[in-house]
């Protein structure tokens, strides 16, 4: 999760409104157990509701994106993670080279992995915490035209400075042919996971897992299976799709603060889940297509912000929290707007929108890009430091 259509991670959507790609999670838990379950629920507490207005950009934001950009060469350079120290990991492209970049939140540059065979190969995916990056590596030769670019290896950066390892890499013949394909990856509690189908066009696959420590690989469970992710719920993939949509579970679920866990309960929302490590938000409704938008914080509290997505695509879209700001990664798309992001200021349930596409959001950062739109990819990465940023309202 595929398009070069930027951000959602460079992965690809299904139509379902509930593939939902969460910020990549420093977690604890260790599990491999696969029984569908959820966290432990409590009484949901008394929330604030708020509706939803639609607010001009202030200008103090406009200036902060404007003066974003990170000079980091090549010809385009796409956002695709947000880490909890608001650093950001950017896929460029040289030209000759791919490679991935560590940017700073306070913009300085390290290049931290090298893409094998760059004409033949591109960085398809990532995850990252405090310790580790994963690196879904896709099969995407230059100048290729209709063709759906697979997951066929993933390579595991040590933030520390180790070497970099291969977790798993799929048979050359077996990308000529279509045989066994990764369909995603996904890191939780210290592992790396991903599904492997017997075939491209196969709908059953087996999740395999790696240990980050000791780099033992144990099959965890088979079956009808897409879309291994995490939210901040914990792993989850797909086990049912098709024209009815697609259902997903959540299979090793991570600890919650009570009051989230019980406003959030147990149904499909959880997929949505994000944090910054403090507070969570959420879409609400997503069996209903969608009623709003939940955020928690311990300081705050629960807010409910009334909201009905404007086309009915944003469930569709990464969400992420950064402070008391939801930002989702979609604009709106009209004869009024044509925006590629969405930001939502729980304080007052003021909407805005960005023109640029946002890569991620965490630690106090948005990752935003500069020249891109639905057919090119964009030319620079931008941090915006959403934590320095006034409040807005309508």
């Amino acid at each position: 999760m595929t398009s070069v259509a930027v951000r959602v991670r460079l992965v690809a959507l299904t139509t379902a409104v509930l593939t939902v790609a969460g910020p990549a999670c420093a977690n604890t838990r260790d599990s491999d157990s696969t029984a569908a379950s959820a966290p432990t629920t409590a009484a949901e507490p008394t929330p604030t509701t708020r509706p939803s207005c639609e607010a001009a950009l202030p200008a103090a934001w406009q200036q902060a994106i404007d003066g974003s950009g990170v000079n980091t060469g090549g010809i385009s350079n796409v956002p695709l993670e947000v880490g909890r120290a608001g650093e950001v990991v950017a896929a460029r492209d040289s030209g000759d080279t791919r490679d991935l970049l560590l940017i700073g939140a306070d913009k300085t540059v390290a290049e931290v992995y090298a893409v094998p065979d760059p004409n033949l190969n591109r960085v398809g995916s990532v995850a990252m915490d405090e310790r580790w990056i994963v690196v879904g590596v896709e099969r995407a030769p230059r100048g290729a035209n209709g063709i759906v670019p697979p997951l066929f290896r993933i390579d595991i950066v040590d933030r520390q400075g180790g070497p970099v390892r291969t977790a798993v890499q799929s048979p050359e013949e077996d990308l000529e042919s279509g045989g066994a394909t990764i369909d995603s990856v996904a890191l939780f509690g210290g592992k790396v996971y991903w599904i492997t189908r017997l075939t491209y066009v196969a709908d059953t696959g087996t999740i395999k897992s790696y240990d980050l420590n000791t780099g033992a690989v144990a099959s965890v469970s088979s079956g009808a299976m897409r879309n291994v992710r995490t939210t901040a719920a914990g792993l989850a993939w797909d086990v049912a799709w098709g024209q009815n949509g697609t259902r997903a579970e959540l299979k090793i679920p991570d600890a919650l603060p009570p009051p989230v866990a019980g406003a959030l309960g147990t149904g499909q929302d959880q997929m949505t889940l994000a944090t910054d490590g403090t507070a969570y938000a959420w879409f609400t409704g997503t069996d209903q297509g969608g009623t709003g938008i939940a955020w928690w914080s311990p300081t705050a509290g629960l807010v409910r912000i009334t909201r009905k997505d404007p086309d009915g695509k944003s469930l569709l879209s990464p969400l992420y929290v950064v402070g008391p700001y939801v930002v989702i990664a979609r604009g709106r798309q009209d004869q009024k707007f044509d925006t590629s992001a969405t930001v939502i200021d729980s304080r007052s349930g003021a909407v805005t929108y960005l023109r640029e596409t946002v890569g991620g959001a965490d630690g106090g950062t948005v990752a935003v890009g500069f020249g891109g739109n639905l057919k090119r990819l964009p030319t620079r990465a931008g941090i915006v430091r959403a934590d320095t940023l006034p409040p807005f309202s309508c």
